[in-house]
């Protein structure tokens, strides 16, 4: 399978037309101290605390603030569409993914594997990101789960850097929470933060005691847990034991609302700053970076040798960019700069931040040449180690029984962090969570099996880095080419590890009258109730697994690795006045659900950066 390429010579032409003129010779822009592109749970909260320290703040999103209208979870208000491979191009196996997208000739969405309109032309694997201010924290599940202390160490080992020690990160955390469901007081948790958080399951417990369903007893009798059902539905994630990492448990599911179960979202730190006046925040909607510019003088940088970022050419305009699906043939926008007195920094994620890093001449050399893009710093690792949480559901028949079904966190038998539990399981009756796909397709979906109950898992510590984000075209309209290239390394650990599960649950559902339906056992052989394996389980994941938290795009490293992008202060390598900090700094991905690394790593940076000022070792005003 092959993505849409727009590489028409008119594209180029006009790709190439935005992306040659100077910085002289745009339009005279307003300077401030920092830029910051992106609003979500990157940059908008590093855009708020700089500017409530007093530094003016530039910040771009290349949304509106719309909020969700209209029909399901992903309505054109609020997303952005990108459509991925999950393997290297002319791999047969893209083809297989039950859930395809393709765009009819009428301009429609249709999903499924087969039998599309004549003439259709197939798009890949729906992506859905955020597309407006606040970014994808406005559109994910909010599930807020800490990652694993080995997360945070594995990046102290690789720079030396002890900011990033679990203990120190974890004083990041209680600084920014802002907990809505445990008493105030409570250890290893914050109370007067920004982040809000919030558990359900504690608020219906004040009805009378929770009861499990039969799934979740199951699940406790086979984990030979002792705690009380009502005790383990509303268990914290979030609790920092010794022994937190390696316990397998039923838990309460924390995400980040406030405490009447609203969604939280970076949206609401920026629109409450926004509304102090004192505070020197300029938030810049409908603009899209399309290049970061470059001093390569020896005015602002240190040497003539040495770049310096010196600020953002961009393109403002409603719905201009590919992925918007509300875009128009002639949606270009008008082109702007700004000029930052400090430094530029970029939080558009683990898609768009290497995209406009590659756009504006840093990334690997070869390949910005194949779009004649003068190169800034060849860094080969900028859009590659592409990594995702592998997701599938376990599919079966039958009654789950009354009462609730929480989630839970396991340890396989093949754990890829040591003893560490490795697996996060939601689900339920009807809960049949088999990937993304557009909401106003208009394809007839296959039926479920009657009486349907669904156990999602979700792979933590995924050891795969093999995906990549690489540009189709010069054109910063167009969306990247991105390219999971699912089990391509790691696959000892991942692709057991998820057979491990099917296999487990599988087990758990003949134990209370369960049928179990996905994955299908291979033909001519019948399912073993002792293993709960009957062969196929490989060949159904390569072609059912799918992922929503893409990071590592332009990761942190050593100072002696040549694919690292950045050092552990977030500074991208070979230039100055620089960084990254969203999903794409992280040097592996941390846990199960990024979104709430990603709101502490935006707020170490921005107290590193003010620190850094304080201590008079910030870069210089240029």
């Amino acid at each position: 399978m092959k993505l849409n390429r727009r590489s028409n010579l008119v594209a180029k032409v006009t790709a190439l037309a935005v992306l040659t003129s100077s910085a002289t010779a745009a339009i005279q822009a307003d300077e401030y101290d920092y830029v910051i592109v992106g609003s979500g749970p990157g940059g908008g909260p590093l855009a708020v605390n700089l500017a409530k320290a007093g530094y003016s703040v530039f910040l771009l999103e290349a949304g509106d603030d719309s909020t969700p209208s209209g029909f399901g979870q992903y309505p054109p208000s609020v997303t952005w569409d990108f459509f991925v491979n999950h393997y290297p191009e002319d791999d047969p196996m893209n083809n297989q993914y039950s859930h395809l997208t393709w765009k009819t000739p009428e301009g429609r969405y249709w999903v499924g594997q087969t039998g599309a309109p004549e003439g259709s032309e197939l798009l890949g694997v729906y992506y859905p990101r955020g597309g407006t201010l606040g970014g994808s924290s406005m559109i994910n599940a909010m599930c807020t789960w800490l990652p694993s202390n080995s997360d945070w160490d594995y990046v102290y080992e690789l720079t030396g850097d002890a900011t990033w020690k679990a203990e120190n990160m974890h004083k990041i955390f209680t600084k920014i929470e802002h907990n809505n469901y445990m008493p105030n007081g409570t250890a290893n948790h914050g109370f007067s933060g920004f982040f809000q958080t919030f558990m359900g399951t504690k608020v219906q417990a004040q009805q009378g005691p929770l009861v499990g369903n039969k799934v979740m007893e199951a699940y406790a009798n086979d984990l030979n847990l002792t705690m009380s059902m009502n005790d383990l539905l509303q268990r914290d994630s979030n609790a920092l034991s010794p022994d937190r990492d390696t316990t397998s448990s039923i838990y309460g599911l924390v995400q980040h609302q406030y405490s009447n179960g609203r969604r939280y979202s970076s949206r609401d730190y920026i629109q409450e700053a926004q509304k102090n006046t004192s505070i020197p925040l300029t938030v810049s909607l409908n603009s899209l970076a399309t290049r970061v510019l470059f001093d390569t003088t020896d005015k602002c940088a240190s040497s003539a040798k040495t770049p310096r970022a010196t600020g953002i050419e961009y393109l403002q305009g409603k719905s201009i960019y590919a992925a918007d699906s509300r875009r128009t043939a002639n949606s270009t926008g008008i082109r702007k700069t700004v000029t930052a007195r400090r430094e530029v920094i970029l939080s558009g994620g683990a898609f768009n931040s290497p995209q406009l890093l590659m756009l504006s001449g840093i990334g690997p050399a070869e390949h910005l040449g194949e779009f004649n893009i003068s190169v800034v710093k060849d860094l080969p690792g900028v859009g590659q180690h592409l990594m995702d949480n592998q997701e599938m559901p376990i599919v079966g028949s039958g009654d789950g029984g009354d009462g609730m079904a929480g989630v839970a966190m396991i340890r396989t038998s093949h754990p890829a962090h040591g003893d560490e539990r490795d697996m996060f399981l939601m689900g339920g009756q009807g809960f049949l969570f088999r990937g993304f796909w557009p909401d106003n397709q208009t394809a007839t979906l296959p039926p479920d099996p009657a009486q349907p109950y669904g156990v999602s898992m979700v792979k933590g510590s995924s050891q795969n880095s093999g995906g990549w984000v690489r540009l189709k075209s010069p054109n910063p309209l167009d969306t990247p080419s991105i390219n999971f290239n699912h089990y391509a390394t790691g696959s000892e650990y991942d692709l057991a590890a998820m057979k491990d599960v099917i296999a487990w649950v599988r087990r758990i559902y003949l134990s209370i009258g369960i049928e179990p339906k996905e994955p299908p056992c291979k033909e001519d052989t019948t399912l073993d109730p002792e293993t709960g394996l009957c062969g196929g389980e490989e060949e159904w994941l390569h072609k059912q697994t799918f992922g929503h938290h893409p990071t590592s795009t332009n990761r942190i490293g050593a100072d002696n690795d040549t694919m690292a992008v950045l050092d552990s202060k977030f500074r991208v390598r070979g230039v100055e006045g620089l960084r990254v900090v969203d999903a794409s700094a992280f040097a592996r991905i941390p846990g199960v659900f990024p979104v709430v690394s990603t709101f502490m790593i935006s707020q170490k940076a921005s107290d590193e950066i003010i620190s850094e000022l304080q201590a008079g070792r910030a870069i210089q005003q240029c």
